[in-house]
């Protein structure tokens, strides 16, 4: 029984070092398997895909349309302007009253009264020479002399003709006479003309000059007006999403490149660069006038042309380290990456140095 106690220590301390080997072990592969996997980063410096920033273009807000209202004389006096500077108005909606003036009145009830003068002289004239050949054909109905009688009856064919001019003339100076009355009541009936709004906006007053409208309408709706130089211009393609950013940084919106000039601005600067206009459609309005931003998002990325090597690059991936297919193409003395990492990626910026220690 002794016996037996004795051994059961011995047991015991021979299991318990049994269970600390593999424990340590353990642990010794672990520490092992780590320094194995960060030497193979240690000693390399790595570079960072960054995103390349936003092309920058100067740009104008402005009115999608802008309508002009000159005075027109034609339509008579100007009697009323029926909007202020900044009023909002719709299509339709009364700008300016003109008044017929009382001259063109006057001056139209004087051709009405010269017409029907004209008339009544015109039947007159038909008047005398239809009395004229009821007279001649009663004096040829009394003459026996067969040689009076043929100078009579010649009398009448002449009259007969002189008869159908004088009739025609009654109906040419009733013809004018009515519309010389239509002329008249048609001024009488318009003597007030109303113009109205063609389009939708805002009033902006005028001065009323020779170079100056009386009054414009200005669209709500807003495009950006942007200017490219010749050095960037092979960069905007039609359709391009950009970002529009006013100068204070207040407003923010979105838009589209709908349309790029192919000709240049013509200018009297001396600078040795041509000038291009763009227009970005708005995905919101922004105050017509306004100086903004226009941001063109730069998709592109580079990489040293130290970082690739026989095609491929070295990723950092966690603790281990992958290898990775590339497609570039140089660009200014960088390689300009097509397909195969993306922003954010940490490449060894020294790809020669590498040793795969796996």
């Amino acid at each position: 029984m002794k016996k037996k106690l004795q051994k059961k220590p011995f047991i015991f301390i021979s299991i318990s070092i049994i269970v600390l080997g593999i424990i340590v072990t353990t642990i010794f592969s672990i520490v092992l398997m780590f320094k194995n996997s960060s030497s193979k980063n240690k000693g390399y410096s790595f570079y960072t895909i960054q995103k390349e920033p936003d092309y920058l273009f100067k740009g104008t807000v402005t009115a999608n349309t802008t309508t002009d209202y000159t005075k027109n004389t034609a339509l008579g006096e100007l009697s009323k302007i029926d909007v202020i500077d900044g009023q909002k108005v719709n299509i339709g909606d009364i700008l300016l009253t003109y008044t017929s003036s009382s001259d063109d009145l006057s001056s139209q009830e004087f051709e009405v009264k010269n017409s029907k003068n004209n008339l009544s002289n015109a039947k007159s004239d038909l008047l005398e020479i239809t009395n004229k050949d009821v007279t001649l054909r009663s004096k040829l109905s009394k003459v026996k002399d067969n040689v009076e009688k043929q100078e009579i009856t010649n009398q009448i064919e002449i009259n007969n003709d002189a008869w159908k001019t004088a009739q025609r003339a009654v109906t040419a100076a009733e013809l004018v006479l009515d519309q010389a009355q239509n002329s008249l009541n048609n001024k009488i009936e318009h003597q007030t003309v109303s113009v109205t709004s063609k389009t939708a906006g805002t009033v902006v007053m005028g001065t009323d000059s020779e170079t100056s409208p009386l009054l414009s309408i200005v669209s709500q709706d807003t495009f950006v007006q942007g200017e490219v130089s010749e050095y960037d211009y092979d960069i905007l393609k039609i359709n391009d999403s950009v970002n529009i950013e006013t100068v204070d940084l207040k407003r923010k919106v979105t838009g589209k490149i709908s349309y790029i000039s192919p000709v240049p601005e013509k200018t009297n600067d001396t600078s040795s660069f041509s000038i291009y206009k763009f227009k970005v459609n708005l995905d919101d309005s922004l105050q017509n006038g306004y100086t903004v931003q226009i941001h063109l998002p730069n998709t592109n990325l580079y990489i040293p042309k130290s970082a690739v090597k026989s095609g491929s690059v070295y990723v950092k991936d966690g603790n281990t380290i992958k290898k990775v297919k590339v497609q570039t193409k140089d660009s200014d003395g960088r390689l300009q990456i097509e397909s195969g990492v993306k922003v954010g990626d940490k490449l060894i910026k020294e790809a020669t140095n590498y040793v795969n220690r796996s």
